[in-house]
């Protein structure tokens, strides 16, 4: 096992290499943007300063993706292909940084497998693909963590100011990518203090984070007006159920995606449905979690202080969030938790690679890559091959393909119809739309339910 890890750069890089390649798969997606897509890239679209400012506002997300966004079609237009290479590269990236996470771990014996094991299950995760062809925050979000990760390790082995300006630069930036983004930051900095192996005359250390700190105070009324309003954080649309924790590591540690947008209500009618056993949902999404599970469990078996500092930050972001999803002020998905993703790789690798058996770890991690691979390519519900049920260069085509002619007139209900512009020139058709904020002012007709299921004949003596 030794001798095989002695290149571990040649290594690196085809691991880099193969994670790029299922990113590049099915990139273009022939769906065009979906709904949350398309609104952070209309946002970033706006002129700047004062119509962009405003759409920032208007909307939950915290700001920085939306500058990230701005400067990146400046310089690289706004193709969908471009748009959604733009979450690929911060993905990619994070792959590369897990390896230095790894690297970096307390350990000399491991270091460099534990390393490559990390950018190995970063770099096939089905969950990490499928948002690195996605135009969203969760790919920068993924980069950033990992980025904090590895320089509170640095900081817990190596404690000097460069690590400490470092370590708050990126906490900074993840709290200015990610509205809750601010919990991991706080439970991350105080459990750094509280496990590392205090020195003396450390004390201008804290000088950073402190500044730190200063640099979010203009964030707090955003965050104030976005947990105040109801419409943001509340449960209306994914009620919380015990089986979404379920789901959260199946879709981290499996090629199985059931959380992105919401999750079945029970995880056990995954296994056995209508009593038969569901064997492909066994073999692919239970036997990798199970693997990624058993070695995160194995790597808190060991008694070092910086495996349980890791284990602390998990527990208190992961139960601060699951607490508020029970209280119905935030809906549990696996994206909003982001942000561990990278503390479970790392435990995940670690389990792995201080397991005492060369042939178990051999097999074990066959049988992770295999299962995960396999899905990837032949399923048809694999990250790659996943549709947005909501992409808005559909209705484009539909239309195209109806030969619709310029004096028709159409009617978009649910979404306006600036969200198909991108696809349309808008002096081609003569179009109305009726979005879901407003249809029983426009029309009088009833709910946004009734109007999205039944809107032909709701509809159908206006046009």
């Amino acid at each position: 096992m030794k001798e095989f890890f002695k290149d571990n750069k040649v290594i690196l890089i085809l691991i880099l290499l193969l994670g790029l390649g299922l990113r590049l798969w099915n990139l273009n997606k022939p769906e065009g943007l979906w709904n949350d897509e398309y609104i952070a890239y209309s946002i970033a679209m706006l002129k700047f300063p004062f119509d962009f400012f405003e759409g920032i506002r208007s909307n939950c997300h915290a700001p920085l993706h939306y500058f990230y966004l701005k400067l990146w079609m400046a310089i690289f237009k706004n193709s969908d292909f471009m748009l959604r290479l733009s979450s690929l590269i911060p993905n990619l990236l994070g792959c590369l940084v897990m390896y230095h996470v790894g690297k970096n771990y307390q350990t000399k014996v491991h270091s460099i497998q534990i390393g490559l094991a990390c950018a190995l299950i970063s770099a096939i995760s089905s969950f990490l693909i499928y948002f690195s062809q996605e135009v969203r925050i969760y790919s920068m979000i993924f980069l950033l963590s990992s980025l904090i990760l590895l320089y509170s390790i640095k900081m817990y082995e190596y404690p000097c100011k460069k690590h400490a300006w470092w370590l708050t630069f990126w906490s900074v930036l993840l709290i200015l990518e990610h509205t809750i983004g601010f919990v991991f930051v706080i439970f991350n900095m105080f459990g750094l203090m509280a496990f590392r192996q205090k020195k003396k005359k450390e004390t201008d250390l804290y000088i950073p984070i402190v500044a730190g700190f200063i640099l979010c105070l203009p964030l707090i009324p955003f965050l104030f007006r976005i947990f105040a309003h109801p419409t943001y954080f509340s449960q209306w649309w994914a009620p919380f159920s015990w089986s979404k924790i379920f789901f959260y590591f199946t879709d981290l540690f499996s090629p199985v995606l059931r959380n992105i947008t919401n999750s079945p209500s029970n995880f056990y009618n995954q296994i056995i449905c209508n009593d038969v056993i569901n064997i492909g949902f066994i073999m692919f999404a239970l036997v990798p979690a199970g693997i990624a599970l058993v070695s995160i469990i194995r790597s808190n078996i060991d008694s070092r202080r910086i495996n349980r500092y890791f284990l602390c930050v998990f527990l208190a972001t992961f139960l601060t969030i699951l607490i508020a999803s029970i209280a119905g002020k935030i809906i549990f998905l696996t994206k909003y938790l982001t942000e561990l993703y990278p503390i479970l790789i790392l435990m995940a690798a670690i389990g792995w690679a201080q397991m005492n058996s060369r042939n178990s770890k051999i097999m074990l991690a066959t049988i992770y890559v295999f299962m995960t691979m396999f899905y990837i390519v032949v399923s048809h519900t694999s990250a790659v091959k996943l549709t947005r049920s909501e992409g808005q260069r559909l209705p484009v085509v539909a239309m195209q393909e109806m030969n619709i002619q310029k004096n028709d007139k159409i009617l978009f209900l649910y979404y306006p119809k600036t969200h198909f512009t991108k696809y349309y020139n808008d002096e081609d058709y003569v179009a109305y739309s009726i979005d879901k904020y407003n249809f029983s002012e426009v029309l009088d007709k009833g709910t946004t339910y009734d109007a999205y299921k039944n809107g032909y004949k709701l509809y159908k003596v206006f046009f």
